[in-house]
């Protein structure tokens, strides 16, 4: 398992989210949750190709981040490869 830890001169919110992190027993959800915070919203096919992740990877973790709040849905789809719209989300 994948811990992650903040460093003694980080700001209160990264160990806030560190420590929240440690909730998850994998590191998908971390690097997923990270890559959203670093570098913005998207949908699980694009956070699938920023993250090296599969795709199907990315989209199971997406409901656990939401329950754990670190992540929603916007209100915005965009077209995935199929055509079909997909969700965009983004960190909490």
């Amino acid at each position: 398992m994948e811990t992650f830890h903040a460093r003694r001169g980080d700001p209160a919110t990264s160990h806030m989210a560190a420590a929240r992190l440690h909730l998850f027993s994998g590191k998908h959800a971390g690097a997923i949750y990270w890559e959203l915070k670093r570098h913005g919203a998207g949908t699980y096919e694009e956070l699938s190709k920023r993250t090296g992740l599969r795709a199907d990877q990315v989209w199971r973790r997406l409901s656990d981040l939401q329950k754990r709040q670190l992540a929603e849905p916007t209100e915005e789809t965009r077209a995935g490869s199929s055509g079909r719209a997909q969700r965009v989300w983004r960190a909490v």
